[in-house]
């Protein structure tokens, strides 16, 4: 497996237990009927997103560059 393949199944793996982890907390902001509380859901989601590429990606990175790297954001 090439370090690409890696990256990519190292992203979707860690997305799959954070994002499992979120949803069994606060899963139900994404049926909520109002539409600001399943926004949060999807924003919470996507910053999920956002965190396992960021932590995939930078694996020869030490932990404060990393967390640079994501209070920075996208």
């Amino acid at each position: 497996m090439g370090k690409k393949e890696s990256t990519v199944e190292n992203r979707v793996y860690l997305f799959r237990d954070l994002a499992g982890a979120w949803l069994a907390s606060f899963g139900d902001q994404l049926g909520a009927e109002d539409e600001k509380i399943r926004q949060r859901g999807r924003d919470a989601l996507a910053e999920i997103a956002y965190i396992s590429c960021v932590l995939s990606d930078t694996e020869t990175l030490d932990a404060k560059s990393v967390s640079k790297l994501i209070r920075k954001g996208s």
